[in-house]
Parts: structure tokens; sequence; C-alpha cells
């Protein structure tokens, strides 16, 4: 089983913190990692970091360090889902997915890689999650407009996403304390007065306790949430995209991963975009998808170890 990392945007920044990233990782690790890449967007982003590097046919030797590479070369829409379909079915076989930050511009009528995966495999559940060293957060929703939310997010959808996530830290050996989760409206509706949506909150949590053993409180403030966390182990659900991610970047800058849960494999990726002004110059800052593809390596020995194995594969 290995790492299959897609190369993301060719005019973004994900090759350079990739490679980046693979001089702080050992000869072991490295050896755990496949890139699918087009061989010019490679020697385009090597070309400006400054480091001596060969392509070879099923590799790419770089500063003493071999990286092994499937050259791609049919371009399937953009160069980015050229990989990611590819490293789809790889790892559909046997493997972790890590993509390199894109546009969403290069999805054909897709917002990004979580709305694809739920088409593709049609699994609504879907979650995305993000965790680093001292914060866990799920969203509920990811890029939808604002005005969509109420009718995006049912009963059903909250539940059902909420139990995806339950399921799949079990299955991963993720411990999770408590799960917090946030109301929809301000001050989680004052009981109706700002809104009547945050019953289907409380109904969703209801119906989880029947069958889960942890505790998990809401809905809560999406205010005061943060302040209720107790440990690294707590996990804080919140409804929306910028309502979750606004606290999970301001604490935590780009040293996270952004997971998704639910899949028959596990798929990884940094926690920040295409940073499509910085390509070329050589100053992106690396640590974020170093500290994510650490995880995905450690997620490979669970899955290697047999200790994934309820996660069973699905054809696209």
């Amino acid at each position: 089983m290995k790492i299959y990392v897609t190369q993301g945007h060719e005019k973004g920044i994900g090759l350079e913190v990739f490679f980046k990233s693979c001089l702080m990782l050992n000869k072991d690790d490295l050896n755990q990692i496949v890139l699918l890449a087009f061989k010019q967007d490679v020697i385009d982003t090597l070309s400006t970091m400054m480091l001596p590097f060969i392509c070879r046919e099923n590799s790419i030797s770089l500063v003493g360090m071999t990286i092994a590479v499937q050259w791609l070369e049919i371009k399937e829409h953009g160069h980015s889902f050229t990989a990611l379909n590819h490293g789809m079915k790889l790892a559909e076989k046997g493997g972790v997915l890590f993509t390199l930050p894109t546009s969403k511009d290069q999805f054909p009528g897709y917002a990004g890689h979580t709305e694809y995966f739920r088409a593709i495999y049609q699994q609504r559940e879907l979650g995305m999650f993000f965790s680093s060293p001292k914060l866990k957060i799920l969203l509920l929703s990811d890029h939808i407009p604002v005005s969509a939310l109420t009718s995006e997010l049912s009963e059903e959808i909250i539940y059902g996403r909420l139990k995806n996530c339950l399921d799949t830290f079990q299955q991963w050996g993720w411990p999770i304390e408590r799960m917090l989760v946030s109301g929809f409206n301000p001050h989680a509706g004052e009981g109706g007065l700002i809104g009547h949506e945050d019953s289907r909150v409380s109904s969703a949590i209801k119906r989880l306790r029947l069958d889960y053993k942890i505790q998990i409180t809401g809905p809560i403030s999406g205010d005061t949430m943060l302040l209720e966390q107790k440990s690294q182990s707590d996990l804080l659900v919140y409804m929306f995209h910028d309502q979750g991610l606004g606290i999970f970047k301001g604490l935590q800058g780009f040293i996270g991963a952004n997971i998704t849960l639910g899949l028959s494999y596990p798929r990884f990726s940094p926690d920040h975009g295409t940073s499509f002004a910085l390509y070329g110059k050589n100053q992106a800052d690396y640590r974020g998808c170093e500290y994510s593809l650490k995880e995905a390596l450690n997620m490979l020995k669970k899955v290697s170890n047999g200790k994934n194995s309820s996660h069973k594969s699905k054809s696209s």
C-alpha cells in the first residue's frame, strides 16, 4: 500500500510545498509515497527551487533522495483533475489519497474535492474534517451559499454526517472524548426566538446518543463553542464553512490537515489553497503540507496493519 499524491494545480504552490516536505522525511517514509504528476509541471516547479534534480522514468532524484512517480500524459479537463481521478482509482485498490491544492475551476461542475467525492461515490454523508495538533473541527456543510444552508442542513443530513464522523473515528482508532455541536443560528436560536433550525440539531443529537457512549453536547452557541473545549480529544462541530474555519485558521494558521471522512480509503490534504501569487518564487511555507503528509503516513501504517479493515473498497 502507498500514499498516492496528486499534483494539484500546475500554477499553484502544491508541488513546491510537497517537495520541501519530502526533504523533511526519512528514506522509509519516502518509499511509501508515489507522486502522480505531469513531467513538465514538476520540471517547472523544481527549476525554481534551486535544487539539483533528475526526472527519471519512474522516479525523481532530488538532493540525494528518490521519490517514486507515475507520469501523466493525457489531460482530463485539467492537470489536477486528471491526477485526482487517477489517484482515486489507485486508492480504491488500497492505500491513502493525498491531494495537493487546486482551484475550483479545475472541477467540471463541482465546488471542490469533497463535493466531487460525494457525487462520484453517491455518499451525501461524507464529512469535511480539519485536524491540527491542538484542534479538531468537523464542518457539516462546505462550499455552498448562505442562502442554501437552511435547505441543505436537514435533520437527516446533520444526523448522517455526525454518525459518519463517529463511525470513521471508531474505524480508524482515533480517540474522541466529547463531540461538541454548534447551533445553527446565533445563540443557538434562543429557544426559537432567533429561528427554529436548531431543533434539527437537538433531534439529531438525541438520536446519536442512543447508539454512542461518548458525550455529545449541543446545540451550543457558535460564539462560545471554543470555550467549551476541555482537551485535544474534543471534536468541535460547526454547521457551516466559515463558522468553523475562521476559528481553525485563526488559531492554527495553515498547520492543519483537511481530511475527508467516510470514503473507502483515507484522503488527506494540506489546509491551504493554491496561493497563485507565490508560484515560482520559492517562498511557500511547507509546514502545513509536512504536517498533513506525516498524518497520512501514520494513517498508512494503520491501513497496512489491518486496523482499518472495516473500510472496504468501492468502485467509482
